[in-house]
């Protein structure tokens, strides 16, 4: 369940992104960071929260992070939870642009983080994971690095 729950984040996580440019380019910079909070966080976040904490241990064996104390993935799926939220009420509240660009480039910090993270893990790891390569590295620095560039657009116009 924990792979399909992955791989859902990553689909939703492209749909948002790639509307987040479709509206950017479409001069509709509001509704492009709605779109990206809706989806790439909210969703997402979600998404990432039932995945670390409802299977948790199906999530620590994909990721390749086994352990009996579960506790530091029940605090990703919390943190995921806590932006997901954010996301959702800037957008439904009608907090505005700038609340849903920060929580959007919030996330993307924080995926950043993880991506580098899954970087250090790859490339130090005597047994090296195409996955952890492709997925959790490079998919997640290009994604993190796409929402940074919309909400700083969403910021600045």
């Amino acid at each position: 369940m924990a792979r399909w729950i992955s791989l859902a984040r990553i689909v939703v996580a492209t749909i948002g992104v790639f509307l987040g440019f479709y509206f950017v380019f479409g001069g509709h910079a509001s509704t492009a960071i709605a779109v990206v909070a809706v989806t790439t966080v909210g969703l997402v976040g979600v998404l990432a929260f039932v995945g670390h904490v409802i299977f948790y241990k199906a999530d620590a064996r994909r990721l390749g992070w086994e352990t009996d104390r579960p506790d530091w993935m029940f605090e990703v799926g919390f943190a995921n939870l806590a932006f997901a939220c954010m996301a959702l009420l800037a957008v439904i509240a009608g907090w505005g642009v700038h609340a849903q660009a920060l929580t959007v480039l919030g996330f993307a910090l924080y995926l950043l983080q993880a991506a580098i993270l899954h970087g250090y893990r790859y490339f130090t790891d005597e047994e090296r994971s195409p996955a952890r390569l492709w997925r959790s590295f490079l998919l997640t620095l290009l994604v993190a690095a796409m929402m940074t560039f919309l909400a700083l657009y969403a910021l600045l116009s």
